[in-house]
């Protein structure tokens, strides 16, 4: 009863009736799911709304966790036993700060989706196969532009790799010569964001081609604050993979471990995970609908808008 009377009194409700579940359950011995099924919603849809408490809550226990881990690192070129450690490989305990924020390019940087969807069906028609749908487009996005491609024509990402990549290629040099500021521009608040991080490095890593990716950058004017973007034509292994990520910040002199990776595809947050990342987190403006458990698990935080984003950024940088 002293809980309720410090809860909102829109809460109080599900207390009291938890409370009488808790109550009839410890006579009956049981509860049937369905019972207990809306207070986990109910729980689920506060949560999502992120308060600034709540993102304090976070960043500050994730980022204790980092400093008060003894691990040994894992920034290496690929996940080969045999490639070579970055220098900060220690197996001592090490302060964990944040040193690097690596950005997805499509649906999380820039809105190029009108871009991207109208020049895939360009590609398409050019080679005598069907247009696809804005749907089918977003999901063929979370793989790299040869299996989108391979998917696109033949439904199969994984089963045409000759005519995936010839597509990709003719994609690539179509796409990359459309892309301008009001094609390929940043979404709202963007620039805000990372002009107020600029006290750490930044970089892009998308799984379009590496040329493409600086494009965006360039037009975009972030070429002067963002110290290196790559593509998947670049790297060893492109996302959910996570040797690209981890060649990004040997090439950047940064322990994995005190990066983050910021993306919009399930994919992203795969490879954020599987590399070491201090944090993946998850944005939901983009092509993927990351309030779907099955792409929301990937991520350490998702961010439906860049205020929040913001936020997230802010606390971590006065953490450090």
């Amino acid at each position: 009863l002293q809980v309720t009377r410090c809860a909102h009194p829109s809460k109080a409700i599900y207390i009291y009736i938890y409370i009488y579940i808790y109550i009839y359950s410890s006579s009956m011995w049981c509860v049937p799911c369905s019972c207990i099924q809306p207070f986990a919603v109910h729980s689920l849809s506060v949560q999502k709304k992120k308060t600034n408490i709540e993102l304090s809550n976070f960043v500050t226990r994730k980022m204790h966790q980092q400093r008060t881990t003894t691990t040994t690192t894992t920034t290496r070129a690929t996940d080969s036993p045999s490639s070579s450690s970055s220098p900060n490989d220690t197996n001592h305990q090490q302060q964990k700060q944040l040193d690097l924020i690596i950005w997805d390019v499509d649906g999380t940087l820039a809105n190029t989706t009108t871009l991207a969807f109208e020049a895939t069906n360009e590609v398409l028609k050019k080679h005598n196969f069907d247009e696809i749908s804005l749907e089918q487009y977003e999901y063929g996005s979370r793989y790299t532009t040869p299996k989108r491609f391979s998917y696109h024509a033949c439904g199969d990402s994984e089963g045409h790799k000759e005519l995936g990549e010839k597509l990709g290629a003719s994609f690539d040099r179509y796409y990359v010569e459309l892309v301008t500021r009001e094609t390929a521009g940043l979404f709202s608040g963007i620039r805000n964001i990372v002009e107020r991080t600029k006290s750490v490095k930044h970089a892009a890593l998308s799984n379009a081609c590496g040329e493409y990716a600086r494009r965006v950058v360039k037009v975009n004017k972030l070429d002067s604050i963002f110290e290196m973007s790559l593509g998947a034509d670049d790297v060893s292994k492109a996302k959910p993979e996570p040797g690209g990520i981890r060649e990004l910040c040997q090439k950047l002199n940064v322990d994995v471990s005190n990066a983050c990776y910021v993306g919009d595809a399930p994919s992203d947050g795969r490879a954020a995970k599987a590399a070491g990342c201090m944090f993946s987190i998850g944005v939901n403006w983009g092509s993927h609908d990351l309030s779907d458990p099955t792409n929301e698990e990937h991520f350490d935080i998702v961010c439906e808008t860049r205020e929040e984003l913001e936020r997230f950024f802010m606390k971590a940088l006065s953490d450090n």
